[in-house]
């Protein structure tokens, strides 16, 4: 079993890297949030854990990648 510090982390890494997909084509980020949020929400069904915390820390990482783009936008 992964550690949960280390889960942590990479639902709010791979926000973060959904959120920069948008430089590859624009439907990714909608794309992988909505299979990112499905896929918890299922998992949360069948183990019975909370899905909502990792959906806010997915949601994190979405909005630090917010930050950098806006901020790549204001810089260039």
């Amino acid at each position: 079993m992964i550690p949960e510090p280390l889960t942590k982390v990479g639902h709010g890494l791979f926000g973060f890297v959904s959120t920069l997909s948008v430089l590859v084509h624009p439907i990714l980020p909608a794309l992988s949030a909505i299979l990112f949020v499905l896929y918890e929400l299922d998992e949360s069904f069948h183990l019975c854990d909370e899905a909502y915390d990792e959906i806010r820390e997915f949601l994190y990482g979405f909005a630090a990648g917010l930050v950098v783009l806006l901020a790549r936008e204001v810089v260039l």
